[in-house]
C-alpha cells in the first residue's frame, strides 16, 4: 500500500491518528486493536533507512529512533511500529 493511500484512508477512518513527521516512506499500513480507532503503522527497518539516508550515523539513528518514535505517545492515536528490522 502506498503511503499516500494509507494517509488518505486513515484520514477518513481516524482524522486524529498521529503521523510521524517526515516519515511517509516508512508508513506501511493501518492497524486496529480491539475497539480502538485505527492508527498508522510504520516499519522499523524503513524508519532506519530514512534516518540513514538523511545522513545520520547508525548510532545517531538508533538514538533518534528510540527518543523520537519509540517514546512518542499520542494516547490511543499513537502509531504502531512493526519491528521488522534484523538489527538496531
Amino acid at each position: 500500500m502506498e503511503p499516500q493511500s494509507v494517509i488518505d484512508q486513515l484520514s477518513d477512518l481516524n482524522p486524529d491518528a498521529h503521523l510521524f513527521e517526515n516519515m511517509n516512506a516508512a508508513l506501511i499500513g493501518i492497524g486496529r486493536a480491539g475497539h480502538k480507532d485505527p492508527v498508522a503503522v510504520y516499519s522499523k527497518s524503513k524508519i532506519f533507512v530514512k534516518l540513514l539516508s538523511d545522513g545520520l550515523s547508525e548510532e545517531d539513528a538508533a538514538e533518534y529512533f528510540y527518543g523520537k518514535f519509540v517514546n512518542a505517545w499520542a494516547g490511543d492515536n499513537t502509531p504502531v511500529i512493526i519491528d521488522d528490522a534484523t538489527e538496531n
